[in-house]
Protein backbone atom coordinates (compact mmCIF):
# COMPACT_ATOMS: atom_id res chain seq x y z
CA UNK A 1 0.00 0.00 0.00
CA UNK A 2 1.00 3.53 -1.11
CA UNK A 3 2.31 5.31 2.04
CA UNK A 4 0.15 8.28 3.46
CA UNK A 5 0.63 11.15 0.70
CA UNK A 6 2.39 9.37 -1.51
CA UNK A 7 -0.79 9.68 -4.81
CA UNK A 8 -0.42 13.80 -3.71
CA UNK A 9 3.43 13.08 -4.12
CA UNK A 10 3.27 12.19 -7.55
CA UNK A 11 0.90 14.88 -8.61
CA UNK A 12 3.31 18.02 -9.37
CA UNK A 13 5.78 15.50 -10.22
CA UNK A 14 4.96 15.72 -14.20
CA UNK A 15 4.46 19.52 -13.80
CA UNK A 16 7.76 20.32 -12.20
CA UNK A 17 10.00 17.60 -14.20
CA UNK A 18 8.51 19.31 -17.80
CA UNK A 19 9.46 22.67 -15.51
CA UNK A 20 12.47 21.87 -14.87
CA UNK A 21 13.87 20.36 -18.61
CA UNK A 22 12.08 23.30 -20.56
CA UNK A 23 13.82 25.94 -18.26
CA UNK A 24 16.87 27.77 -19.97
CA UNK A 25 18.84 27.70 -16.40
CA UNK A 26 20.48 24.95 -14.69
CA UNK A 27 19.47 25.46 -11.34
CA UNK A 28 15.88 26.67 -9.74
CA UNK A 29 14.76 27.61 -6.19
CA UNK A 30 12.04 25.40 -4.89
CA UNK A 31 9.94 28.41 -3.58
CA UNK A 32 10.04 30.22 -7.53
CA UNK A 33 9.13 26.76 -9.21
CA UNK A 34 6.11 26.55 -6.50
CA UNK A 35 5.08 29.60 -7.24
CA UNK A 36 5.57 29.81 -11.42
CA UNK A 37 3.63 26.59 -11.25
CA UNK A 38 1.04 27.20 -8.87
CA UNK A 39 1.49 24.91 -6.42
CA UNK A 40 2.25 24.44 -2.63
CA UNK A 41 5.97 24.79 -1.56
CA UNK A 42 5.76 21.07 -0.06
CA UNK A 43 4.21 19.52 -2.82
CA UNK A 44 6.94 21.06 -5.24
CA UNK A 45 9.91 20.16 -2.62
CA UNK A 46 8.72 16.50 -2.36
CA UNK A 47 8.38 16.08 -5.81
CA UNK A 48 11.92 17.52 -6.18
CA UNK A 49 13.20 15.17 -3.96
CA UNK A 50 11.47 12.14 -6.14
CA UNK A 51 13.29 13.41 -8.95
CA UNK A 52 16.65 13.88 -7.33
CA UNK A 53 16.09 9.98 -5.85
CA UNK A 54 15.71 8.63 -9.15
CA UNK A 55 18.80 10.25 -11.12
CA UNK A 56 19.71 13.43 -12.66
CA UNK A 57 18.75 15.80 -10.61
CA UNK A 58 20.91 17.35 -7.42
CA UNK A 59 19.27 19.34 -3.89
CA UNK A 60 20.98 21.72 -1.43
CA UNK A 61 18.35 23.15 0.62
CA UNK A 62 16.09 24.35 -1.46
CA UNK A 63 17.87 24.75 -4.80
CA UNK A 64 17.54 22.44 -7.41
CA UNK A 65 20.50 22.18 -9.82
CA UNK A 66 20.26 19.31 -13.04
CA UNK A 67 23.16 17.02 -13.33
CA UNK A 68 22.55 15.44 -16.29
CA UNK A 69 19.17 16.01 -18.49
CA UNK A 70 18.57 13.18 -20.17
CA UNK A 71 19.19 11.39 -17.31
CA UNK A 72 16.29 13.67 -15.46
CA UNK A 73 13.87 13.01 -18.61
CA UNK A 74 14.77 8.89 -17.97
CA UNK A 75 14.11 9.41 -14.28
CA UNK A 76 10.92 10.98 -14.91
CA UNK A 77 9.60 8.59 -16.65
CA UNK A 78 10.47 6.05 -15.00
CA UNK A 79 8.26 7.93 -11.91
CA UNK A 80 5.45 7.61 -14.46
CA UNK A 81 5.94 11.04 -16.42
CA UNK A 82 4.60 10.83 -19.98
CA UNK A 83 7.72 10.14 -22.30
CA UNK A 84 6.57 13.15 -24.73
CA UNK A 85 6.23 15.69 -21.75
CA UNK A 86 10.01 15.22 -21.14
CA UNK A 87 11.16 14.69 -24.84
CA UNK A 88 10.16 17.98 -25.60
CA UNK A 89 12.56 19.27 -23.28
CA UNK A 90 15.24 17.79 -24.64
CA UNK A 91 17.16 19.54 -28.11
CA UNK A 92 17.72 17.68 -30.60
CA UNK A 93 21.12 16.00 -29.61
CA UNK A 94 19.76 15.07 -26.36
CA UNK A 95 16.70 13.36 -27.88
CA UNK A 96 19.06 11.09 -29.37
CA UNK A 97 20.87 10.75 -26.13
CA UNK A 98 17.46 10.04 -24.71
CA UNK A 99 16.52 7.34 -27.47
CA UNK A 100 20.39 5.47 -27.18
CA UNK A 101 19.77 5.78 -23.14
CA UNK A 102 16.51 4.19 -23.39
CA UNK A 103 17.89 1.37 -25.21
CA UNK A 104 20.97 0.38 -23.20
CA UNK A 105 18.33 -0.04 -20.12
CA UNK A 106 16.10 -2.14 -21.83
CA UNK A 107 19.46 -4.57 -22.25
CA UNK A 108 20.62 -3.13 -26.18
CA UNK A 109 24.27 -1.90 -26.57
CA UNK A 110 23.68 1.53 -27.73
CA UNK A 111 25.88 3.68 -30.63
CA UNK A 112 25.23 7.00 -32.16
CA UNK A 113 26.38 8.89 -35.06
CA UNK A 114 27.23 6.55 -36.81
CA UNK A 115 28.75 7.98 -40.36
CA UNK A 116 30.70 6.98 -43.53
CA UNK A 117 31.80 9.21 -46.29
CA UNK A 118 32.25 9.29 -49.36
CA UNK A 119 29.97 8.35 -52.57
CA UNK A 120 26.64 6.71 -51.07
CA UNK A 121 27.58 7.81 -47.54
CA UNK A 122 25.72 6.80 -44.15
CA UNK A 123 24.50 9.24 -41.11
CA UNK A 124 22.63 6.82 -38.46
CA UNK A 125 21.05 8.69 -35.61
CA UNK A 126 20.69 5.67 -33.43
CA UNK A 127 21.91 2.17 -33.29
CA UNK A 128 20.54 -0.32 -30.85
CA UNK A 129 21.78 -3.91 -31.17
CA UNK A 130 21.32 -6.99 -29.59
CA UNK A 131 23.47 -9.79 -29.99
CA UNK A 132 21.84 -12.52 -28.36
CA UNK A 133 19.08 -12.00 -30.20
CA UNK A 134 20.48 -10.82 -33.87
CA UNK A 135 18.54 -8.57 -33.39
CA UNK A 136 18.58 -3.91 -34.37
CA UNK A 137 17.30 -1.39 -34.45
CA UNK A 138 17.97 1.79 -36.50
CA UNK A 139 16.54 5.06 -35.33
CA UNK A 140 16.04 8.20 -37.16
CA UNK A 141 15.55 10.91 -34.32
CA UNK A 142 13.07 13.50 -35.71
CA UNK A 143 12.57 16.13 -32.96
CA UNK A 144 10.00 17.87 -34.67
CA UNK A 145 7.43 20.12 -33.59
CA UNK A 146 4.33 18.02 -33.97
CA UNK A 147 2.88 20.83 -36.21
CA UNK A 148 5.43 20.17 -38.67
CA UNK A 149 4.45 16.41 -38.55
CA UNK A 150 2.78 16.26 -41.21
CA UNK A 151 1.67 12.96 -42.98
CA UNK A 152 3.75 13.65 -46.06
CA UNK A 153 6.63 14.83 -44.18
CA UNK A 154 6.53 11.60 -42.13
CA UNK A 155 6.47 9.74 -45.36
CA UNK A 156 9.48 11.44 -46.69
CA UNK A 157 11.44 10.51 -43.92
CA UNK A 158 10.31 7.13 -43.96
CA UNK A 159 11.51 6.73 -47.20
CA UNK A 160 14.66 8.07 -46.83
CA UNK A 161 15.30 6.47 -43.66
CA UNK A 162 14.00 2.83 -45.43
CA UNK A 163 17.55 3.31 -47.52
CA UNK A 164 19.70 4.57 -45.19
CA UNK A 165 19.05 1.27 -43.66
CA UNK A 166 19.62 -0.55 -46.86
CA UNK A 167 23.19 1.42 -47.28
CA UNK A 168 23.74 0.97 -43.36
CA UNK A 169 23.37 -3.20 -44.03
CA UNK A 170 25.94 -2.86 -47.33
CA UNK A 171 28.06 -0.65 -45.17
CA UNK A 172 28.03 -2.83 -41.66
CA UNK A 173 31.76 -4.87 -42.03
CA UNK A 174 32.72 -1.31 -42.83
CA UNK A 175 31.45 0.19 -39.65
CA UNK A 176 33.29 -2.44 -37.47
CA UNK A 177 30.01 -3.82 -36.50
CA UNK A 178 29.43 -7.15 -34.94
CA UNK A 179 29.25 -9.76 -37.66
CA UNK A 180 26.68 -12.69 -37.93
CA UNK A 181 23.07 -13.16 -38.69
CA UNK A 182 20.95 -9.84 -37.91
CA UNK A 183 17.60 -8.75 -38.43
CA UNK A 184 17.64 -5.08 -38.68
CA UNK A 185 14.04 -2.98 -37.31
CA UNK A 186 14.07 0.42 -39.19
CA UNK A 187 11.96 3.30 -37.48
CA UNK A 188 11.25 7.01 -37.13
CA UNK A 189 11.33 8.57 -32.89
CA UNK A 190 8.99 11.32 -33.35
CA UNK A 191 7.23 13.87 -30.61
CA UNK A 192 4.00 13.41 -32.06
CA UNK A 193 1.31 11.46 -31.23
CA UNK A 194 -0.91 10.95 -33.60
CA UNK A 195 1.11 9.53 -36.07
CA UNK A 196 0.41 6.30 -38.31
CA UNK A 197 1.86 3.28 -36.78
CA UNK A 198 4.33 2.74 -40.10
CA UNK A 199 5.20 4.56 -43.37
CA UNK A 200 6.93 3.10 -46.06
CA UNK A 201 7.61 0.37 -44.19
CA UNK A 202 9.18 2.06 -41.39
CA UNK A 203 8.15 2.08 -37.43
CA UNK A 204 7.04 5.48 -36.51
CA UNK A 205 7.49 5.88 -32.82
CA UNK A 206 5.89 8.79 -30.72
CA UNK A 207 8.32 9.50 -27.34
CA UNK A 208 5.57 8.25 -25.63
CA UNK A 209 5.93 4.92 -26.89
CA UNK A 210 9.56 4.32 -26.94
CA UNK A 211 9.66 1.92 -24.37
CA UNK A 212 7.31 -0.30 -25.53
CA UNK A 213 7.92 -0.27 -28.76
CA UNK A 214 11.46 -1.61 -27.52
CA UNK A 215 9.88 -4.41 -25.76
CA UNK A 216 7.85 -5.22 -28.56
CA UNK A 217 11.33 -5.37 -31.13
CA UNK A 218 11.68 -9.69 -31.25
CA UNK A 219 7.55 -9.23 -32.60
CA UNK A 220 8.01 -6.22 -34.81
CA UNK A 221 11.21 -7.94 -36.44
CA UNK A 222 8.96 -10.92 -37.52
CA UNK A 223 5.72 -8.59 -38.88
CA UNK A 224 5.66 -8.53 -43.02
CA UNK A 225 4.68 -5.13 -42.73
CA UNK A 226 7.89 -3.38 -41.63
CA UNK A 227 11.05 -3.71 -44.09
CA UNK A 228 13.37 -5.56 -41.86
CA UNK A 229 16.77 -5.66 -43.65
CA UNK A 230 18.29 -9.15 -42.98
CA UNK A 231 21.70 -9.57 -42.82
CA UNK A 232 23.30 -13.42 -42.88
CA UNK A 233 26.23 -14.39 -40.87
Amino acid sequence: MAAPGASAVMLPVAAVAAALLEASEGCVNAEELAGRLFLRPGLVRAALERLAEAGGLELSGDRACIADRVELALAAVRLGVPETAVARGLDWRMFEEYAARALREAGFEARRGLRLHGRGGLELDVLGLDPAGGLAVAIDCKHWSPRVSTPSRLRAAAARHRARVERLAASWRRLGLPQGRWRIVPALLVLRESVPRLAEGVAVVPASRLRGFIEELPVLAEEPAIHVVRLEA
